[in-house]
């Protein structure tokens, strides 16, 4: 927690630094603005951990007591990611937001050949790893024309992460298992907007988020490249 902690504070101190920056002509102007985005998230997931979590905590449950003999196992790690946002920018160079965000899923799949007290069997076990929730961020903004301007950001995630557990095997009926947990984690990033119609900003952002999702079974830094538009009122 120390590190993320020492982390955000160091990424702050880089995106806020900005404000000593001179002005330059800019588009913007003060004020509230409401948007939205659509990306790709990739996290640094391990398929190690989802290894090692079947098998310590599912194949050898009560429920299930599957000996296994060989498994094929995939992880995906990638996915759509989406949000939305409000802010309220303060002068040329600073502005606060708020917003929803949702990284995506990462899903794992293994098929496994075994047997259960003797008798062989087949299976399949799916964990799905979900993490959304509400962001708060400062942005440290540097105009490069009227129209152009570069930002950093940095903030954190109160995230929601849901873990979900799905196995079924030719003896036994199907088992699920889903649950959840909250945590905060630290997030930055940069990105860049173009202004047009005066009013409007199109957005092209990287933000990677430090330990995001479950501890107890896939947390891991997620990174996300997004496009968006935003519009002031």
């Amino acid at each position: 927690m120390n590190q993320k902690r020492t982390f955000a504070a160091a990424l702050a101190a880089v995106a806020l630094g900005v404000t000593a920056l001179s002005p330059v002509a800019q588009a913007a102007q003060p004020g509230f603005y409401i948007g939205g985005f659509y990306g790709q998230s990739d996290k640094d997931s391990n398929i190690q951990d989802y290894s090692v979590h079947a098998a310590t905590r599912i194949f050898p449950s009560r429920l299930v007591q599957l000996t296994v003999e060989s498994i094929d196992e995939k992880l995906e790690a990638e996915d759509s990611a989406f949000g939305f946002l409000g802010g309220y920018r303060f002068n040329t160079h600073f502005a606060v937001e708020g917003g929803y965000v949702d990284l995506g899923n990462v899903s794992y799949r293994a098929k496994i050949r075994g047997n259960i007290t003797g008798i062989p069997t087949d299976a399949t076990l799916n964990f799905d790893s979900e993490t959304s929730g509400i962001t708060v961020a400062g942005l440290g903004v540097w105009p490069l024309s009227y129209r152009w301007e570069v930002y950093g950001r940095a903030g954190a995630l109160f995230s929601s992460n849901t873990f979900t557990t799905y196995y079924v095997d030719v003896e036994q009926m199907p088992k699920r298992e889903r649950f959840r947990n909250n945590d905060v984690d630290f997030f930055a990033g940069i990105g860049t907007s173009y202004n047009f119609l005066e009013i409007y900003d199109l957005r092209l952002e990287y933000q990677r988020f430090i330990a995001a999702g479950d501890k107890n079974t896939d947390e891991a830094d997620a990174n996300m490249i997004s496009i968006g538009i935003s519009v002031v009122f």
